[in-house]
């Protein structure tokens, strides 16, 4: 197992030697939990190097926004768990760290398939045409008003043909194109760093324009439930906290994470 995990290092420090900081440690287990748990673990052992990349071939546990369980065959698809320390963000500007992350999978998918076909749905999971393909669990500490370390999990259908939701996609399925896991990990830490670099460098009015653009049902009429239940409305983007705007019957209405769910 010991030389397994070096000669794996030794392969993926080739492969994510581009960017400045994402992936310049690397952390591969045939099998674990869940990525962001075998972080969290390390974060409370050690000062972890901001950058620092788990990944697996299989997560037993893997963990979705609202509870969810991620489902994955084993070494088909990318799950990963990457550490940033984002302390130039305030605690009430954190959901833009899920605008550069939405923004950065949303640029490694387009890649491989239509970028056309491919949207964020609200908070941060990928969407080609209305089946998920990818989803982002980011879990934030704090210190003071500010964030102090993020794990972003992500979780990215490859290689996978068959799914036990038919609400799940893969880049195979939508495109009949075996990918490479390593060199899409690559692309991808590449493209996320892309992204976070310009939110530390506060262009963040460029990131959330090009987020509402890429926003699912933007300005469409979509089917939803919050508390009252059904109904129907039209996404106006998000607002300064990044909650959900949704015009609904003439009123726009503020939703937080677990207020409002998508019925299409």
């Amino acid at each position: 197992m010991l030389f397994l995990l070096k000669v794996t290092l030794i392969l993926l420090h080739k492969i994510f030697a581009k960017p400045l900081f994402l992936g310049k440690k690397v952390i591969f287990l045939t099998e674990c939990h869940s990525t962001s748990d075998e972080l969290a673990a390390l974060l409370k052992k050690e000062d972890v190097q901001e950058g620092t990349v788990i990944l697996t071939d299989h997560q037993k546990n893997g963990k979705g926004q609202r509870g969810n369980v991620w489902l994955d065959e084993p070494g088909k698809n990318l799950l990963i768990s990457l550490l940033v320390k984002p302390s130039y963000l305030l605690i009430s500007s954190q959901y833009l760290l899920n605008v550069a992350i939405g923004l950065g999978i949303l640029k490694c998918a387009g890649r491989y398939l239509d970028p056309s076909r491919l949207s964020l749905k609200w908070p941060n999971d990928l969407l080609v045409d209305d089946r998920k393909i990818s989803g982002v669990l980011i879990e934030n500490s704090l210190k003071g008003s500010r964030l102090e370390n993020s794990i972003i999990g992500i979780g990215f259908n490859l290689n996978q043909r068959a799914f036990n939701l038919p609400s799940a996609t893969s880049i195979f399925v939508e495109s009949d194109r075996t990918v490479d896991r390593d060199e899409f990990a690559g692309t991808l830490l590449a493209d996320l760093e892309f992204f976070l670099l310009k939110l530390r460098n506060g262009q963040t009015e460029g990131l959330l324009q090009s987020y509402h653009q890429n926003l699912y049902l933007i300005e469409e009429q979509g089917v939803f439930k919050d508390k009252e239940g059904e109904f129907s409305g039209r996404i106006q983007g998000i607002d300064s906290s990044g909650k959900l705007l949704v015009n609904r019957n003439g009123s726009v209405v503020s939703y937080g994470l677990k207020e409002i769910e998508f019925s299409r």
